[in-house]
């Protein structure tokens, strides 16, 4: 787990608030869920792999806990309680989750995600939506060479059944190829064959799974498999849905990606940035996870990313929490003066920090700089006998005088 200081924090709640924005503009809301779960919510549609990585404990009561691993399983809480809520429904969220998991580059214990949920539509617009939103938000918080690629866990399943993997067995040959990229070809062979599955059909599957085109070919690569005309139609509107929105060129049908957690019933994808070689998100649809806390399946899609995973990725991002103003006395019977014009330019939304009497003018300017100060005010005795203040530009290194009351308006 991380602590962060300024100015590496301020660049992670500048990427935050620049993911909210996007997020808003497309008429979501924001949504916030304790930290806390009940343990049964959790596991309930968490998949094996995540189940190991909750932070579980009993409370004094005895009751069986866990921190909320992603935001999608509360969410689908929050909603299952709430039938009232008129449909679709659009949330998002920046905030942070915990999974007990093996730390490494871009992958902490605690994390912070953002992510939308757009809950009650089976629309493939809702799709394209969501996937759009997710690219345009890595955009607008000024990532490049952004990737998605592209799944359906409904293509998956037809070439399990057309392999004749049984049922029993697809969770754990999903986690196998899952795991495509990040294992050597033959441990993937071999997790396969341990689920019961010949080493010719798991070298099938491993090879389609390796299948990879611009979302524009994928019509043509499905009906090559043999999935039917519907799901083909449905990847043919999505194509033309995401030219809309202007994301499409970067969007590539990619069989390899069936996302680690259990719940998705549709589309599914993961996102990228540049030459990072871990994915900064993902998301798709999972049609039956309310269904499992409210009893009735209702329709969504979403996605979430790894704020700090980006925030990596970017690693030449600007904070642009600066102090705008700096406000120095070179002597404490002004500080009633000095106090209130600091006080008027916070009004007027400026960043202002008061001297606290303990430095020279020398050291408070060199404070000031490494603060990262624009301006640097000054008020002495002969400054306030003429009603003027001097303000300082701390990056040309000029100074200029003006009067007190251009400041206090009096």
């Amino acid at each position: 787990m991380n602590d962060w200081l300024p100015p590496q924090y301020d660049g992670l709640v500048d990427l935050m608030e620049r993911f909210a924005l996007t997020a808003e503009s497309f008429g979501y809301r924001r949504i916030e869920t304790p930290a806390v779960e009940n343990f049964e919510i959790l596991k309930a549609k968490a998949g094996p792999d995540i189940i190991n990585e909750i932070y579980y404990f009993k409370d004094k009561a005895g009751r069986e806990l866990g921190l909320r691993f992603d935001m999608t399983v509360p969410v689908a809480r929050v909603v299952s309680y709430r039938p009232d809520l008129p449909k679709p429904i659009r949330f998002y969220y920046t905030t942070k989750v915990w999974r007990y998991d093996e730390p490494q580059q871009g992958r902490y214990r605690e994390f912070h995600q953002y992510g939308v949920e757009l809950i009650g539509s089976s629309t493939t617009a809702s799709d394209a939506e969501v996937l759009s939103l997710s690219i345009i938000s890595l955009r607008n918080a000024g990532a490049v060479n952004v990737l998605a690629k592209v799944s359906d866990r409904r293509v998956i399943d037809y070439l399990l059944d057309k392999k004749g993997v049984p049922i029993q067995a697809r969770a754990g040959v999903l986690r196998a190829l899952d795991k495509r990229g990040k294992i050597e070809y033959e441990d993937i062979i071999k997790l396969l064959i341990n689920e019961g599955i010949s080493r010719e059909t798991a070298s099938e599957l491993v090879n389609v799974a390796g299948t990879e085109v611009p979302i524009s070919e994928a019509g043509s690569i499905l009906k090559e498999l043999g999935i039917s005309s519907e799901l083909v139609n449905y990847h043919e509107s999505l194509l033309q849905l995401l030219d809309s929105y202007g994301v499409s060129q970067v969007v590539r049908l990619n069989l390899g990606i069936v996302r680690g957690l259990d719940y998705y019933t549709g589309f599914i994808f993961e996102l990228f940035m540049g030459d990072f070689n871990l994915s900064v998100g993902g998301g798709g649809r999972y049609d039956n996870l309310i269904g499992i806390y409210s009893g009735q399946n209702v329709p969504a899609t979403g996605f979430a990313i790894g704020i700090e995973r980006v925030f990596l990725a970017m690693n030449t991002i600007q904070s642009p929490r600066i102090i705008d103003y700096y406000v120095y006395v070179t002597d404490q019977s002004l500080l009633d003066t000095a106090i209130k014009i600091a006080n008027k330019l916070r009004l007027r939304g400026f960043r202002v920090a008061m001297d606290l009497g303990d430095k020279s003018l020398r050291a408070a300017l060199d404070y000031a700089s490494r603060l990262g100060s624009l301006k640097f005010i000054i008020l002495g005795k002969r400054e306030a006998q003429r009603g003027s203040i001097k303000v300082r530009d701390m990056e040309l290194w000029q100074e200029e005088e003006i009067p007190i009351s251009k400041i206090l308006g009096n």
